[in-house]
């Protein structure tokens, strides 16, 4: 078997832009957002399914499974979900898996809880080789939601106590952390009014990297012009790193066109 190539940071920016990225790097600070962008756009903006296709993936070859079997992810004894060791400790702890052993799941009588049909706009089943899930197993957790605003337009987007929020790349997070610090050092613009007090407040959390599901959800669905001015370059950055992490983490709206439509609920009498 071939080996895949290993690469180092050499100190010098990825991007190619000749600038000195310091020991240890890959880019100089932001230049990776720019490089993504870039990337996307020579590649001719890729779906998800062309992506995982190019890399040698798709429904024979799990990229799901090689994370866990090479990366270091681990599944869910309760159920299909899998991701990072800090995603599973965030699934279990939120959702109510029926872990082998816990009677916690069962109906009266010692029987196993019948599962409910699908909520009308929520996702289908997850499988082994899923690479989305539908959210934590809690009945009760918040279903996905459809954005009908902000960079996430048109997407489908996991319910705000999903355990995939906590599972966003570290690097992601900290390329939306100096964005994040620049917008609100000092305050301006649209972000100043009260009505905007949740979206700062989102936007701090990003600064802090606390970021919650409600805040993503708060950032993902705002409209550009509420982070500031056409020309403004901070909100430009901000947003552009939203849309980075868009792309990076979260699949999109056509990833999901060939999904089966979820059955709609009967009436309740």
């Amino acid at each position: 078997m071939t080996r895949e190539k290993r690469l180092v940071p050499t100190g010098d920016c990825f991007c190619g832009c000749g600038g000195e990225a310091g020991i240890g790097r890959w880019f100089v600070l932001g230049h990776d957002i720019t490089a993504a962008g870039a990337l996307r756009a020579v590649k001719g903006g890729l779906s998800l399914p062309q992506q995982l296709v190019e890399a040698g993936f798709g429904p024979e070859r799990s990229v799901v499974q090689k994370a866990v079997d090479q990366a270091g992810w681990v599944r869910c004894e309760g159920c299909a979900y899998a991701g990072t060791p800090a995603g599973l400790a965030t699934h279990t702890r939120t959702g109510s898996c029926a872990l082998p052993g816990d009677e916690s799941r069962k109906g009266k009588g010692g029987g196993a809880v019948t599962p409910q049909p699908a909520a009308e706009g929520a996702l289908p089943a997850a499988g082994p080789g899923t690479l989305w899930e539908a959210g934590p197993c809690e009945p009760g957790a918040a279903p996905p939601v459809r954005a009908q605003t902000g960079a996430a337009r048109g997407r489908l987007l996991p319910g705000q106590n999903d355990p995939s929020w906590g599972e966003v790349p570290l690097h992601l997070r900290q390329a939306l952390r100096m964005p994040a610090h620049q917008l609100v050092t000092p305050v301006r613009g649209p972000l100043q009014a009260k009505e905007q007090r949740h979206v700062l407040s989102a936007v701090r959390a990003a600064q802090r990297m606390r970021m919650t599901g409600a805040h993503w959800l708060t950032l993902l669905t705002t409209e550009r012009e509420t982070f500031g001015s056409p020309t403004s370059a901070r909100a430009s950055a901000f947003y552009g790193a939203l849309e980075t992490i868009l792309a990076a983490h979260l699949p999109s709206a056509e990833d999901r066109q060939d999904a089966p439509a979820a059955p709609e609920e009967a009436g309740t009498g």
